[in-house]
């Protein structure tokens, strides 16, 4: 089989060749796990670990926010590399407004401000300078890069935009964000519409180039249970997620749709089937029973994760990474309905020969 024909059976319930496979990194640790393979470029990477996916997104080009800029953002964060408006004591400024700051090891960002933390009614929505559609990537752009992509073999490629709510919190602020759904729904719905409309433009150009499935990604839960109640999530996100997958099933009926939250989303499982969504991602194995969650709804989703990056990949040895990943395989991986991942970003506590093993498992051989 091809990657793209893996992963399609797997997501079809079909048993494939092997389980699909997908790779999650902190730019630094795959710097260092090339670095300790000898391997050059990303692309030789993922072949050389048999990855079924590549993935793209909708890039912001928006040119007077870039003139205002007056840096490049250092050290080893998400962010690196990328222009921005620095303040004072090193806070930094997105074309959103939203303020961040570098934390003191260098390695994460720091969420300060939002330009909506002030607002109080729809009125204020209004006055806000929303972004123009204008600034997003020519439709005729990312053609070019999905082509590319199938040009150089057959893999399922997925295209990620955000989750309209992660744009909001950060926009209001996540205390503020989590205050106005239950108690200004309306307000807080205004806002998720408005911002559910500029990913959908992004999610539509991704359909139109031909991508395999979409991803929808920011957290919504605790290692505990979700940060909102049920109820919330089906008056005030699920229906601007549904308006979402529309549009993009209207240009393609047999798109497939990826979620991704971090957290215990064991109480919204339903919910997010029946809003749309194939795969769900990471079914992190701290706070949710992979082999429970394959039992109860094995038939109805794809689980795309499983392994965990806060206690297996870092503090397991290598046997520990084959016999755990071998039996998620197993049990997860029969009738399809599985993609093996790291539950994210694998971080820089984890060994490299845990990483090598983690992918020795999937392909079934030894890769060095």
């Amino acid at each position: 089989m091809t990657s793209r024909e893996r992963v399609l059976a797997a997501c079809k319930h079909q048993q494939p060749d092997r389980v699909p496979c997908d790779a999650w990194f902190r730019d630094d640790v795959r710097r260092n796990f090339m670095k300790w393979l000898g391997i050059k470029d990303v692309e030789s990477l993922y072949k050389f670990l048999g990855i079924d996916f590549r993935t793209i997104g909708v890039q912001e080009i928006d040119q007077k926010y870039l003139a205002k800029t007056n840096g490049v953002l250092g050290d080893n964060v998400e962010l690196t590399g990328e222009r921005f408006i620095f303040h004072e004591n090193g806070v930094f400024e997105d074309n959103w407004g939203v303020m961040r700051k570098n934390g003191s090891d260098g390695l994460y960002t720091e969420w300060l401000d939002g330009p909506l933390a002030e607002a109080e009614s729809s009125d204020d929505l209004d006055k806000f300078p929303w972004p123009a559609m204008d600034i997003l990537e020519s439709q005729e752009s990312v053609n070019k890069k999905v082509a590319a992509i199938r040009a150089s073999g057959d893999y399922a490629i997925r295209g990620s935009i955000s989750n309209p709510y992660k744009q909001a919190w950060q926009m209001r602020g996540m205390e503020n964000m989590l205050c106005d759904m239950m108690l200004e729904p309306e307000f807080a719905l205004d806002l998720m519409t408005r911002l559910g409309a500029y990913y959908k433009e992004k999610g539509v150009r991704l359909a139109k180039a031909g991508v395999d499935m979409i991803g929808i990604v920011g957290d919504i839960a605790t290692q505990q249970t979700l940060l909102f109640s049920l109820d919330v999530y089906r008056t005030i996100m699920k229906p601007v997620l549904v308006d979402m997958i529309h549009a993009f099933r209207e240009i393609n009926p047999d798109l497939l749709m990826f979620f991704h939250s971090d957290g215990n989303l064991t109480m919204v499982m339903d919910e997010l089937i029946d809003t749309g969504f194939n795969l769900v991602n990471p079914i992190q194995p701290e706070c949710m029973n992979v082999y429970e969650i394959k039992d109860k709804y094995g038939d109805r989703i794809t689980m795309h994760g499983t392994v965990s990056i806060q206690e297996l990949l870092p503090n397991g040895t290598v046997d520990d990474v084959h016999r755990e990943i071998g039996k998620i395989i197993d049990y997860c991986g029969k009738d399809g309905g599985l993609v093996i991942c790291p539950s994210n970003l694998i971080q820089n506590d984890t060994p490299m020969e845990n990483i090598l093993a983690l992918y020795e498992e999937v392909n079934g051989k030894p890769l060095r």
